[in-house]
């Protein structure tokens, strides 16, 4: 489909004789310079398992793979963006704000991700994609299914799916994209290529945000910190105001418990969750817990002399006067506690009484 590819982005550069590749991506090269060493192979299909935490750009390069083999031009940009099927793709498509459904203006890329307020991935989701996939493709290419979160498929869904992929079919690709790849069954896992994704280091994703983003130096250090090696999670703080101003209520919160009664820290929790109720109060909640537990590895790293090392340094003077009132047994026991509460969510039990039972215990 394409000549000898060509890539010049950030912090990745491959000698070619074309072009460079048209994404803004950081950090896991060896994963970039797989897909584009396959993007030459001709009728490519299979499925393929992106697999990480959250926040390391894995369905923006899926997308972006995606797109480069849909595109209809072999010219200076991959993708080029600017024949019909880029048009077609990225019509109204905005990752950061996690607005994926118009992305299906293009008819030979579908993307399914759990329906809100709903728990998984259904069934009839993924009868609908196989559908899809099914059909002969529009431009006459290849047909793509990427599942977001694919940890959260059903068990009915998840057998749905095996059965297509015991059946692959010529130039039709999936793409699985998952944080919790233990949850997906072993059957799918064992006829998938895995590309495991890495946290980036601190410095990559501060140059970054310095000469790309073109921020000031102490809010790149800042950023960069509180993304904990996360590049999409260092992009969010800067493109959304409110979500950054979000995080650091919600590592606050957790360090005002510490000078609070249990009425106080009671108050606060429900400014943090306010009117949200449902599969919305779960995944809040979720994260709400992982910034508590960020700020717990911080006050761990302090006790060790590790200060350089810690996510928060934006609230450093605040930690440091909490510290003094805790020692390493205090704070393995809370770590137990966040890692317990997680346990709740998982089991159903009510988000805000999850978060009480925080509150009332550390």
């Amino acid at each position: 489909m394409f000549a000898i590819i060509n890539i010049s982005c950030y912090n990745i550069t491959m000698k070619s004789e074309i072009s460079k590749l048209n994404i803004d991506f950081i950090g896991n090269n060896r994963i970039l310079e797989f897909l584009l060493k396959i993007i030459n192979k001709e009728n490519l299909s299979g499925v393929f398992i992106f697999e990480g935490s959250d926040n390391l750009g894995k369905t923006t390069l899926a997308v972006k793979f995606a797109q480069i083999l849909l595109c209809g031009v072999d010219g200076e940009k991959l993708p080029c963006g600017l024949c019909d099927s880029c048009k077609k793709f990225i019509k109204g498509y905005n990752q950061n704000n996690e607005n994926e459904e118009s992305i299906e203006t293009h008819g030979d890329f579908h993307l399914v991700k759990k329906e809100k307020d709903k728990k998984n991935i259904s069934i009839g989701q993924i009868r609908e994609l196989i559908r899809k996939l099914g059909m002969s493709s529009f431009l006459n290419s290849y047909k793509i299914g990427i599942i977001k979160h694919a940890h959260l498929l059903s068990e009915e869904a998840a057998n749905a799916l095996l059965k297509t992929l015991e059946e692959p079919k010529d130039k039709v690709i999936v793409i699985l994209v998952t944080s919790d790849i233990e949850s997906l069954p072993v059957t799918i896992i064992s006829r998938s290529q895995i590309l495991k994704f890495k946290r980036t280091d601190f410095d990559i994703i501060y140059d970054y945000l310095v000469k790309e983003r073109n921020i000031s130096r102490s809010l790149a250090k800042n950023f960069s910190r509180l993304a904990a090696g996360r590049p999409m999670l260092a992009n969010k703080f800067i493109e959304n105001k409110d979500f950054a101003e979000a995080y650091l209520k919600r590592a606050e919160t957790f360090l005002n418990f510490f000078n609070e009664d249990v009425n106080g820290r009671f108050l606060e929790i429900g400014e943090l969750t306010g009117a949200a109720d449902g599969q919305e109060a779960v995944r809040i909640v979720a994260r709400i817990i992982e910034i508590w537990t960020g700020i717990v590895r911080d006050f761990i790293l302090i006790e060790y002399n590790l200060n350089y090392l810690i996510q928060h340094e934006i609230l450093l003077e605040k930690i440091l006067r909490i510290k003094n009132k805790l020692n390493l047994k205090n704070l393995l026991n809370i770590a137990e506690i966040l890692e317990r509460s997680n346990k709740y969510l998982e089991a159903n039990v009510n988000p805000r009484l999850v978060l009480e039972n925080i509150a009332i215990n550390i």
